[in-house]
């Protein structure tokens, strides 16, 4: 267990001030950038698995797929789609099922911090 997939640019670095607070409403967040990249964190997948299911959204909400599919990458770890054992490959495989919903979560607050007309410098403008 060497590299581990760096978390999107979307989202802000680990070490970001951005995080004392975001974490209480980000915890996935927080746990992407700060446990699940740490390549020495004892890859403990019954608990990430329960972590997961415990923020999976209700029926009907357009991100419950993206959760389905980091919960199905968690549990074939350390197996790749491919079923090959290949545990960096695979670890980066459910950081990509993570960071789907985590980019995703990011713009929906983005938009409704724009919406919500209270955008400051640090926001930045809609993707097309």
């Amino acid at each position: 267990m060497g590299r581990v997939k760096p978390p999107p640019p979307e989202l802000p670095p680990a070490d970001s001030r951005k995080w004392h607070n975001r974490r209480w409403r980000d915890g996935l967040g927080y746990l992407r950038v700060r446990t699940l990249a740490n390549p020495a964190w004892n890859r403990d997948l019954p608990w990430l698995v329960h972590y997961l299911r415990s923020e999976t959204p209700p029926a009907g909400d357009p991100l419950l797929p993206r959760y389905d599919q980091a919960v199905a990458a968690a549990r074939r770890y350390p197996r790749t789609r491919a079923g090959v054992l290949d545990a960096d490959r695979s670890w980066d495989e459910l950081l990509a099922a993570v960071d789907v919903i985590l980019v995703e979560r990011q713009r929906r607050h983005l938009d409704d911090v724009r919406a919500a007309g209270v955008s400051g410098d640090d926001v930045p403008p809609p993707t097309t």
